[in-house]
């Protein structure tokens, strides 16, 4: 368990340095939120966390992406499949990318707060916050909802309140 623990919270750092560090594009976002009249304190980052890895992965991961993956195996298991595997690899992935790309979707009007959305700012914004989500399917499907918890806890700490935007 403290392997998984680590590789977590490690996947949540990871994620944020590559999402933030590599994007010229972020410097625009981080004038626009400096500028902002109302800027959240550390306190609020900390509150903002804890929605983010508890209602968002008992939504996302828990609620949306098991109903997804239970249609997709009812499909797959009439039209064929082995009944032996409780969730088939492609069973796991078709719903996990759904999910991810409506996760990525969910975060366009924290976007929009920031600079206004164009067509490539959307793109960036549903890859990136996908790419997450993915990684959080992924996580909950091999540790169980707490890891996928714990690795957006991780990501939504350095996000929020040990480097803000």
């Amino acid at each position: 368990m403290r392997n998984a623990a680590q590789q977590a919270q490690a996947s949540g750092l990871f994620l944020k340095t590559a999402v933030v560090a590599p994007n010229p594009s972020v410097a625009e976002l981080i004038r626009n939120a400096e500028t902002g009249s109302a800027k959240p304190s550390s306190w609020q980052g900390l509150l903002a966390s804890f929605y983010g890895a508890l209602d968002e992965e008992i939504l996302i991961r828990l609620g949306l992406m098991s109903l997804v993956a239970l249609a997709f195996r009812t499909m797959a298991r009439i039209l064929g499949a082995d009944r032996e595997l409780a969730l088939p690899t492609g069973v796991f992935w078709a719903p996990n990318i759904v999910t991810a790309v409506i996760f990525g979707l969910g975060y366009l009007p924290a976007t929009a707060a920031l600079a206004p959305l164009s067509v490539a700012l959307v793109v960036r914004a549903v890859v990136l916050n996908g790419t997450a989500g993915l990684l959080f399917g992924l996580l909950y499907k091999r540790y169980g909802l707490e890891w996928a918890m714990v690795s957006h806890f991780g990501v939504d700490i350095v996000a929020h309140v040990a480097a803000p935007i």
